[in-house]
């Protein structure tokens, strides 16, 4: 029985063309982990994408602190950051530091 997610996406065929020496090294990984190529491939698109992802979430949030520090002037320092980094995970862990002007 198929899972609603499963029926709303399909899998489209993608042509890759690789060197020689990239197809016969992936051929071996494959065979060494037991796993198919079309599995590797399958496996480093989705990594690549999620990475990417991360990225692009990552200078989006950086974009909207710079744009809120802007507007604003709140911001901490990098030695209250520092401090508060370093207590992390000790007995006396501090709380993280208050934005000011």
């Amino acid at each position: 029985m198929k899972t609603a997610i499963a029926e709303r996406q399909k899998n489209i065929p993608l042509s890759v063309k690789l060197g020689t020496d990239q197809k016969d090294l992936l051929t071996q990984i494959a065979k060494e982990k037991e796993r198919s190529v079309h599995f590797l491939l399958c496996q480093a698109v989705k990594e690549f994408i999620d990475r990417e992802k991360n990225k692009i979430d990552f200078y989006e949030t950086a974009k909207k602190a710079g744009e809120n520090y802007k507007k604003t002037g709140l911001h901490t320092t990098h030695e209250e950051m520092r401090i508060w980094a370093d207590s992390l995970g000790s007995i006396n862990e501090l709380e993280p530091p208050v934005c000011h002007k």
